[in-house]
């Protein structure tokens, strides 16, 4: 690769093997360059891809808006997470991270912080996103010198949960969470169910419904002809699927989109395997 322009002290414009124009990222790698040079592999933290030209200059706009001594911090803050969450990232989400990560450090650096309600909730059932999240808010404390607070942890989780599912939106997310807390309490209560949060019971049972939400998300609920079993079921476990009822009811509320007897016969399995030891 070959230097076209020097951005800035972290990045060039150049071309791939096939042509195509690239921006390539990495600490010093703009300083002391100029159009014609050699880029040393070695330097190359992140290349960007856009697919035209009006992408390629939204993408330089944003990472031009950054400051440079944000920049490298970040970018390095963003190395301290586990490989796989960076390759879940693609340039559009790497960018939008980047640029949340940016805003997060000037609102703290004005003394601005702004409350995240879901933080809790986020920490409980997405504890990979947030162990990463805050990886990155230390990093970015230690090296820089301020006060990102937790909150921006569960921030940054969101963002990786977004990537992990690429046709999701942030409020999709932000919804999928709150619906998720909803749902437990609408268990608990109805169900009179102390919630384990270390239990594997309990995990499996927020993992068959954070499917649940997303089928609801995606228009793909589960949906056969044969009603047998959810008659079966819900005459058995009336408790549990006046429960079930009350989740679809609730959801439904919450999208728009009506939950099928399959979903509630599914439910109601899952609500008895979470309060008692049937499996």
């Amino acid at each position: 690769m070959k230097v076209k322009k020097v951005l800035n002290n972290s990045l060039v414009l150049s071309s791939d093997e096939n042509g195509q124009e690239i921006i390539v990222m990495g600490k010093g790698l703009g300083f002391n360059s100029k159009e014609g040079d050699l880029i040393q592999e070695s330097s190359v933290e992140k290349i960007f891809t856009p697919k035209d030209q009006r992408t390629k200059q939204e993408y330089v706009h944003l990472l031009e808006s950054i400051p440079r001594d944000y920049l490298d911090t970040i970018n390095s803050a963003l190395e301290e997470m586990k490989s796989d969450w960076r390759n879940e990232l693609d340039d559009r989400y790497f960018l939008m991270l980047l640029d949340h990560i940016a805003f997060a450090i000037e609102r703290v650096e004005k003394g601005v912080i702004l409350q995240n309600k879901l933080l809790n909730d986020v920490r409980i059932h997405y504890p990979e996103e947030y162990a990463a999240g805050m990886i990155v808010i230390t990093h970015l404390n230690e090296h820089l010198h301020i006060n990102l607070p937790e909150e921006e942890a569960g921030n940054i989780a969101f963002h990786l949960v977004n990537a992990k599912n690429e046709e999701e939106n942030f409020e999709n997310t932000v919804l999928a969470v709150t619906m998720l807390k909803d749902i437990l309490n609408i268990v608990r209560y109805q169900l009179n169910v102390k919630l384990d949060h270390q239990s594997m019971r309990y995990n499996r049972f927020v993992t068959h419904l954070q499917y649940f939400i997303r089928r609801i998300f995606d228009n793909k609920q589960l949906n056969s002809k044969d009603s047998f079993l959810y008659e079966h079921h819900k005459t058995k476990y009336p408790n549990e699927f006046k429960c079930a009822q009350s989740i679809a009811t609730y959801c439904e509320s919450m999208t728009g989109k009506y939950s099928t007897n399959e979903e509630v016969f599914y439910l109601i399995i899952h609500l008895v395997r979470f309060t008692t030891n049937e499996t």
